[in-house]
């Protein structure tokens, strides 16, 4: 009679959790549709997509590359030596490299970078022979590092703007070294990887340069997360901060490898964010604005309110893919918490409730929410691998990953086919497999 009522016990447990589990998942397939219809309809006054625009396999073949490598290797049931896992790392790593770093026109803001490179040009003859500092105005804000490798790409002598080429490669070996480095963290590597390609590899490695490799930097600190290691993450982030300064904002995440935060750390985290703040509130943008030649902090400033007054429709999926693995983990948490490590753990935990805190942030902007909800993507990558090897049978993982595989899957296919901006990104073309020249941009930014 004992057993029998424990056996009906967990077939109610099992009916709720399944319950549960269907109305999250309509949740995120309402979320996903719900975007292709905000995308298609246009809702805010953003250019659309050319009338003749097309999308096929032809457009799409570096895209789909991308996300069916990883997918492959994570369905993969035989089991690979280690050495053999490591080259396989490698030759995926070089290959996304160089599909990020050779593309030809593909990105929003590819112009704007042509810009950068042409500005770099102007100056890079007195930027490395002591006659003038560092022109920090060139990196329009907060960028001194990517004006950097602009301007050390133009040493290189490459004729026209083809030095791009150099500038973007290098920035994408930051990002994937960051980015391999964290997937490999994780209890199911190729799982991650996968899990990081519609958005985060097509979206924001080949959209967002700078801002690409600061992410890549943040990865590459949280992978070296652990106690004794805070002085590396900090020195990895304020390494991306030379690509994009609002990489500072994840400083705090030092916190979760002790119980008790040395004051060192402490004093030099908050010293850093507080000089930040204090800056962005105490700029007086109308009296600035009379200015021809804008410093580094008043062009931050002016970024900070410009980014602050925009709308992003597409921030509002972005936020939600962030919260989506969190809220299946509220039925599993403490088997998470027994597959990760300590730090791991806490590392997940907060970076939750950042992302829930990004819901109610939405409210104010989601363009702003949207950018720092960047430097959040790695709870996606870091919480499906955990919530599927939180599974008890081997069933249940395989159901799992095949599941959230075909979400991502579904995402890639939202993006290309209904974002207004996708025409941005298609159809891929990679040097030097086009012959076209890169022109440069005839309007000063």
């Amino acid at each position: 009679m004992l057993a029998f009522k424990i056996h009906n016990k967990e077939c109610q447990n099992q009916r709720f959790r399944l319950k549960h589990l269907q109305l999250i998942g309509t949740i995120a397939l309402f979320a996903v549709l719900w975007s292709s219809e905000v995308y298609s309809q246009g809702r805010i006054t953003q250019p659309i997509r050319p009338e003749n625009f097309t999308v096929g396999f032809s457009e799409m073949w570096a895209y789909w590359l991308l996300f069916l490598l990883p997918v492959g290797f994570a369905l993969n049931p035989i089991r690979l030596s280690k050495n053999i896992d490591d080259i396989l790392w490698i030759t995926v790593g070089v290959l996304f490299t160089l599909l990020i770093g050779l593309r030809y026109y593909v990105g929003a803001d590819f112009d704007n970078y042509i810009i950068y490179y042409n500005i770099s040009r102007e100056s890079s003859a007195t930027v490395f022979t002591g006659e003038q500092g560092l022109n920090l105005a060139i990196a329009y804000g907060n960028a001194p590092g990517y004006v950097v490798v602009n301007a050390l790409a133009q040493q290189l002598g490459i004729w026209g703007n083809h030095g791009i080429y150099v500038v973007n490669t290098f920035c994408a070996s930051i990002f994937m070294v960051g980015l391999v480095k964290f997937c490999k963290k994780q209890p199911l590597p190729w799982v991650a990887l996968a899990v990081a390609v519609p958005y985060m590899i097509c979206g924001v490695a080949m959209g967002y340069t700078r801002q690409a490799t600061a992410l890549g930097f943040l990865m590459w600190g949280m992978s070296l997360l652990r106690p004794g290691n805070e002085f590396k993450y900090i020195a990895m982030v304020l390494l991306g901060s030379a690509f994009h300064l609002s990489v500072l904002a994840t400083l705090p995440f030092v916190a979760v490898t002790r119980a008790t935060i040395p004051r060192s750390i402490i004093y030099l985290i908050v010293g850093v964010l507080a000089y930040m703040f204090y800056v962005l509130g105490t700029l007086d943008l109308e009296s600035m604005a009379t200015f021809n030649e804008r410093g580094s902090v008043t062009n931050m400033a002016i970024i900070f309110q410009y980014t602050a007054t925009r709308e992003s429709p597409g921030g509002y999926i972005r936020t939600y893919l962030n919260v989506l693995p969190v809220l299946f983990a509220f039925f599993m948490w403490t088997r998470i918490k027994m597959t990760s490590t300590d730090t791991d753990f806490k590392l997940i935990k907060w970076l939750a409730v950042a992302s829930f805190l990004s819901l109610p942030a939405l409210l104010y902007s989601t363009t702003l929410t949207d950018r720092m909800g960047l430097y959040l993507m790695p709870i996606q990558l870091t919480l499906w691998p955990h919530i599927i090897a939180a599974q008890k049978t081997q069933l249940l993982r395989s159901t799992w990953a095949s599941v959230v595989l075909s979400f991502y899957c579904l995402v890639l296919y939202v993006f290309f086919h209904f974002a207004n901006h996708t025409h941005y990104w298609l159809p891929y073309l990679m040097f030097p497999f086009t012959s076209e020249p890169i022109y440069p941009h005839p309007i000063p930014m």
